[in-house]
């Protein structure tokens, strides 16, 4: 992060309280005072360090925050092996993406882990809060009656985790463009790994 003009400190959610250093920032940025923009970028002066703190602070608060949000992702399952190894490399992709610590692949049903089994392992690695987010497409049977009973039942075992069952990817404008990239790959001949199965 650039503190030197602090002006690319834009998105810093502290307590009113906390916010007048990041203020004066701002203003000594706009004045370009350089009396005041050397004391705010300097390591040494004690604006900058005090905003530095404020800003670990809050970077060590969001930390933590994610730290104890789990995310379950969860398919239907498959007699398949291979089927069911698909989503535990689509898990390993989103924990990659997003940076979230905690994050578990389960199936609803037919194959393990199970629903239960993921929530379980969230728990017993700290996890506060559970996001159950299904890998379905739309909002179903399995949805609205499926895996709301399987999570409920789950939850009863850990009574002090809060679960939260996310919607379905559903109709999305990202959807409508990655399908779009697939009709231009099989446009331009590139063959389907799938296909090639």
């Amino acid at each position: 992060m650039h503190l030197a003009g602090c002006s690319y400190v834009t998105h810093v959610f502290l307590p009113s309280h906390r916010r007048l250093v990041l203020f004066q920032c701002r203003i000594a940025a706009r004045r370009r005072r350089p009396a005041d923009l050397q004391q705010v970028a300097d390591p040494q002066s004690k604006r900058c360090a005090r905003l530095q703190r404020l800003l670990a602070q809050q970077q060590g608060v969001e930390r933590m925050s994610q730290e104890a949000t789990a995310v379950v992702i969860v398919d239907h399952g498959s007699r398949k092996e291979t089927s069911n190894r698909m989503l535990q490399d689509f898990v390993d992709l989103y924990r990659n993406n997003s940076g979230r610590q905690i994050v578990e692949g389960a199936h609803m049903e037919i194959a393990k882990p199970t629903i239960a089994d993921a929530i379980s392992k969230c728990a017993s690695a700290g996890a506060s809060t559970i996001i159950i987010a299904p890998y379905f497409l739309s909002r179903g049977r399995h949805i609205q009656e499926d895996i709301p009973a399987l999570v409920a039942a789950a939850q009863e075992q850990h009574p002090q985790v809060k679960c939260v069952i996310a919607e379905p990817i559903g109709i999305d404008p990202l959807m409508a463009q990655l399908i779009e990239m697939r009709v231009l790959s099989a446009s331009a001949g590139t063959p389907c790994k799938s296909a090639e199965v």
